[in-house]
């Protein structure tokens, strides 16, 4: 009854002339980078940890007749995470890499981190206000992201935006250990320029 229903929608949307929502589905792209960053106090005020995500998969469904009814999902693999300091040597680089995947995402227990969202506010031109709930280390909180998009044919980025998060809200644990008693700010920023192309594109290739 259920499927019935979704096609005679479907037949009276085509009908209608109003356009159905397209799912694009995100996914890596050598353009693109998800990342996030955690700065420094005391002594290294000013320097950042600088992490990013190598493994993730998503989902745009875009209502472009009606964007308040669109959603975005995101998973990332928490074991991808790597640690792009410039800044340290490489014995602390090892460190603060090994503490990230093993101690504060602890990724062998918490495998993902998701988010998905439950209402999209536009904002003004292509710029969309998403709220939604972000799971890390199964600790799931509220989480807000402005978000840029670009739904034309084979454009690149898809989908660009931020979100700032504080690392107690989800009992994550600043990588300190690696510096002795240097502090963490309490907040990370994710930052994120994803691609995806439409499943019919992507089936095809």
């Amino acid at each position: 009854m259920s499927a019935m229903k979704t096609i005679l929608l479907l037949l009276l949307a085509a009908s209608s002339g109003w356009a159905a929502p397209v799912a694009y589905e995100i996914r890596p792209d050598e353009r693109a980078f998800l990342e996030l960053t955690v700065e420094k106090t005391g002594l290294l005020t000013g320097k950042k940890h600088l992490f990013t995500f190598s493994r993730y998969q998503g989902t745009l469904l875009f209502d472009r007749d009606a964007p308040e009814r669109s959603t975005i999902t995101l998973m990332i693999v928490a074991d991808s995470v790597f640690c792009r300091d410039r800044w340290l040597g490489a014995k602390d680089l090892r460190k603060v890499q090994d503490y990230a995947v093993k101690d504060m995402l602890a990724a062998d227990r918490y495998p993902r981190i998701t988010f998905r969202s439950t209402t999209i506010d536009k904002l003004d031109g292509n710029r969309y206000e998403a709220r939604g709930i972000l799971t890390i280390r199964d600790v799931s909180r509220p989480a807000t992201v402005v978000v840029a998009l670009n739904t034309r044919s084979d454009a690149f980025p898809l989908i660009e935006g931020s979100s700032r998060v504080r690392l107690t809200d989800f009992g994550l644990k600043p990588p300190t250990a690696a510096l002795g008693t240097i502090g963490t700010k309490n907040e990370m920023l994710f930052r994120f320029v994803l691609g995806g192309t439409p499943p019919s594109m992507g089936a095809s290739e």
